[in-house]
């Protein structure tokens, strides 16, 4: 017996379970084993599935797989969820229109410039005037409400709102006209509708919202256990907190605590639009949990550079009889997605690519597997949620 202890052939033995049996690890400390140990990619090659389980609430707990779809050069591990989450969650929301600078803005009437039309409900032989009956105190946000549509007239006595940043408290009301009466504030749109100036907003993110991944309001549900109300800040001045803030809870509080054990912060590179003046093609943050980009998918992105193409998605499209990469505006059967609480339901999935011709847009795949970016970012749809289970050094 002290023979077949020897511990030479216990590790034998393992190599040739790992190599011709595939052996399934039991938990999630053991594959971060066996990752560490450069064992991944043969007990869990690229298309095997981990089981795995997530609650929405203290009552809806569902079977949620992950796809394994990657290793990169350095062995970690990249993971997608197999199906899509079951609650519809904005990128982001329309955002508020301005906000008072240092010191506040006293009562009275003011006005706002429009420089670039937009749609056809911003116009700029017009101006959004408005009267304020209390002071602004300093970071106060004045909100519009635009009706999520470029074809609503901002001066044609829409409601208008005063919050504390990030509050849902109204401080006060009132409606806007047309007019240049008062204290004029600046020119929104000053350089194009995807611009901001100042403490004016950009106009296409006071209607629809931002694309921009770093400051969404998807990318800070992924990455909280917080309790529904509790998990999204304001990350700038005009931020407003999406519809579903309050009603959900973050997506890591529904997450297994020992797949919470292995998960670390990695760095997420995500392209920048052309249109409001970006110094830098790029930027990145650091997340656990993101949304996949365009190249994730294998799809033709249009700027390279923001992630590795993912090797599962690569044999996707080579099954779908494609030569190269999944093209933008095309239609694949293939890349559709499924809720995970309704396994049949196809549904629009959120990529955390922007549109890089503007502030408000990010590209998704339709419910038919078509690859687009032509909508908004207020729009409530699902995503796949991602991470990268490093292996240690």
């Amino acid at each position: 017996m002290a023979f077949l202890d020897y511990p030479g052939l216990t590790r034998f033995k393992n190599w040739l379970d790992r190599t011709y049996m595939k052996i399934s690890p039991t938990s999630w400390a053991q594959i971060k084993r066996e990752l560490d140990l450069g064992h991944g990619p043969t007990i869990l090659p690229v298309g095997s599935q981990i089981a795995d389980t997530w609650a929405k609430d203290a009552n809806n707990s569902y079977s949620a797989p992950w796809d394994v779809v990657h290793y990169d050069a350095a062995g970690n591990m990249a993971l997608n969820w197999h199906y899509a989450i079951p609650d519809g969650i904005p990128f982001d929301a329309p955002e508020a229109i301005y906000y008072a600078p240092s010191g506040g803005l006293a009562a009275g009437t003011y006005h706002i410039l429009i420089g670039t039309a937009y749609g056809t409900g911003w116009d700029t032989a017009k101006a959004i005037q408005f009267t304020l009956t209390e002071a602004m105190d300093e970071g106060d946000q004045l909100y519009i409400e635009c009706g999520t549509n470029n074809a609503n007239d901002p001066t044609n006595g829409r409601a208008w709102n005063v919050y504390a940043q990030g509050s849902t408290t109204s401080k006060q009301s009132g409606t806007t006209s047309n007019g240049t009466g008062g204290t004029e504030l600046g020119t929104i749109g000053a350089v194009n509708v995807h611009r901001t100036n100042g403490n004016l907003n950009a106009i296409s993110r006071v209607v629809y919202g931002s694309g921009r991944w770093k400051e969404s309001a998807i990318r800070q549900w992924l990455n909280s256990s917080a309790a529904a109300g509790a998990w999204w800040t304001p990350q700038n001045g005009w931020d407003r907190p999406p519809s579903v803030h309050g009603s959900v809870r973050g997506f890591l509080a529904g997450c297994d605590s020992d797949f919470l054990n292995i998960l670390e912060t990695v760095t997420v590179t995500t392209a920048l639009n052309t249109q409001e003046g970006f110094a830098e093609t790029t930027e990145t943050t650091q997340d656990k949990i993101f949304l996949p980009c365009l190249e994730n998918w294998y799809i033709n992105p249009q700027l390279a550079g923001e992630g590795d193409e993912w090797d599962y998605y690569k044999a996707l499209a080579q099954e779908a009889g494609l030569a190269g990469k999944f093209q933008q505006g095309q239609t694949y059967e293939i890349l559709k997605k499924y809720r995970v609480d309704a396994t049949t339901s196809a549904v629009y999935v959120w990529l955390r690519s922007c549109n890089r011709g503007g502030a408000n847009i990010a590209w998704y795949v339709y419910d038919s597997g078509g690859v687009n970016n032509h909508t908004y970012a207020y729009y409530a749809y699902r995503g796949c949620p991602a991470c990268i289970i490093k292996k240690s050094a």
